[in-house]
């Protein structure tokens, strides 16, 4: 009999998956165990292993396609063995547009893994049973996706505007025809979308679709290559939009004396064999943040609707620069973890981030980031916030310079620390006096050690 070959669900919030491409064509031969194809979840792409010996006998979701979470994306059996058409009917999926709302309406009836998919305030939902909008429909913008006052009112009003500006019978011609409504340009009344437009929108795409691959002249400019902007790179278009559109980022900076830090890291290292410590920049900087967020709670926040969230856990997210762009693996709970715990944890997310093993729940629950551009010899730069946190700190290259010494020019090593931070929760003296103790602990990184 024919196995599925499902699309897993590679974290507790995801609802959809994509497929990134197939490592097998239909027909061949597979081993159970055996990588079958790569899928892609936020920003993560990892491999999905054959359940089964057998023959690849059907793929159901092509490469780029989308499915929701535990549907089928494929079959696989005896060779020669015919596909139930009837086996696949659950598999309900959408190649690039599949409706994560309506996936999760789906995931709400069938009880336990539809009331983990929707996560709201107590006020967003009385807001939201006022209004008559459907929750389920409804994307969150809170921390890890929850729906929030805000996100109700946009809902209703996206709604409301929808509902005005485009026909009954123009609606359904759009949707069965996967077209962006957002993108017509109506005809009718007040720019109401009409069945003529949505004609008119099939027709362009049409034509888009049978037009040659050549690069496009654009005045007296030719395009050398289409970039499509998808996958990781389409989580930082948005995640990027999305900070500086609903935060007020301000960036202080400070330099900081690193010889003690330096001095620090080697003796660390040296010793005994069997005694020495190896540690990096990263893994001494993600312990002093720590204990920082420790003592000043109001960076280890959140907004949520009208409300500041203090973090009781300490999350640190450490940028990791890839091949498609970049992961901020998290290291939970950093702030009861020592020095060598750090370094160990650092090393496996940084491993998994280049081979494309992390899996979405390393990427999850970061309460501040911190981002190091000193091995790219940046000396300074301007980080920006990763909502929902409130505090970023960007770090870079430790410098040789003259230096100014009880009236004596010396040479010191010097470090530039950068601190964004959503200045709706923070105010610009309390950036100054978390940034200042951030400095006191690089210029004595002895005092980690202490209790």
């Amino acid at each position: 009999m024919a196995e599925k070959i499902i699309m897993p669900q590679a974290g507790q919030d995801i609802t959809e998956g994509r497929v990134v491409k197939w490592l097998k064509a239909e027909g061949d031969t597979v081993k159970k165990g055996e990588p079958i194809c790569e899928v892609e979840t936020e920003k993560v792409v990892f491999e999905v292993e054959s359940p089964a010996d057998g023959i690849l006998l059907k793929i159901i979701v092509p490469d780029g396609g989308k499915a929701e979470i535990f549907s089928t994306i494929g079959m696989i059996g005896s060779p020669g063995e015919k596909v139930d058409e009837q086996e696949l009917a659950g598999a309900e999926t959408k190649k690039e547009g599949v409706d994560i709302s309506d996936i999760r309406r789906r995931l709400e009836k069938k009880g336990d893994s539809g009331a983990a998919a929707i996560k709201i305030s107590g006020r967003a939902r009385k807001l939201a049973e006022e209004m008559g909008v459907d929750l389920a429909a409804v994307e969150g913008t809170g921390p890890n996706g929850r729906i929030v006052e805000k996100d109700i009112m946009k809902a209703a009003e996206e709604a409301a505007e929808t509902k005005s500006r485009i026909s009954p019978v123009a609606r359904k011609m759009a949707e069965e025809k996967d077209l962006d409504i957002g993108q017509m340009q109506g005809s009718g009344p007040g720019g109401r979308i009409m069945k003529e437009d949505v004609e008119k929108a099939m027709a362009q795409k049409a034509a888009v679709s049978t037009k040659p691959a050549t690069a496009p002249a654009r005045g007296p400019k030719v395009v050398k290559e289409i970039l499509p902007i998808r996958g990781v790179r389409q989580v930082i278009f948005e995640r990027m939009h999305q900070s500086l559109q609903q935060t007020a980022q301000l960036t202080i900076t400070m330099e900081a004396d690193a010889a003690e830090m330096v001095r620090f890291r080697k003796m660390l290292g040296q010793g005994p064999e069997n005694e020495a410590i190896r540690v990096s920049f990263n893994a001494i900087l993600i312990k002093i943040l720590a204990r920082v967020l420790e003592e000043q709670p109001r960076m280890n926040a959140s907004v949520e609707g009208d409300e500041i969230l203090l973090w009781e856990s300490v999350n640190l997210g450490v940028a990791v620069d890839v091949e498609d762009g970049l992961l901020v693996p998290v290291i939970h709970d950093a702030n009861k973890k020592d020095l060598v715990s750090i370094q160990k944890e650092l090393d496996n997310l940084a491993e998994r981030a280049k081979t494309r093993k992390l899996v979405p729940d390393n990427l999850r629950g970061g309460t501040f980031t911190l981002t190091n551009l000193g091995f790219l010899d940046v000396e300074a730069f301007t980080p920006i916030l990763n909502p929902p946190e409130t505090g970023i700190l960007g770090v870079g290259k430790i410098i040789q310079k003259p230096v100014v010494e009880n009236g004596q020019i010396t040479v010191g090593q010097r470090m530039m620390l950068s601190l964004t931070f959503d200045h709706r929760i923070v105010d610009g003296t309390g950036g100054g006096r978390f940034l200042r103790r951030v400095r006191a602990y690089v210029e004595r990184p002895y005092l980690l050690l202490a209790a």
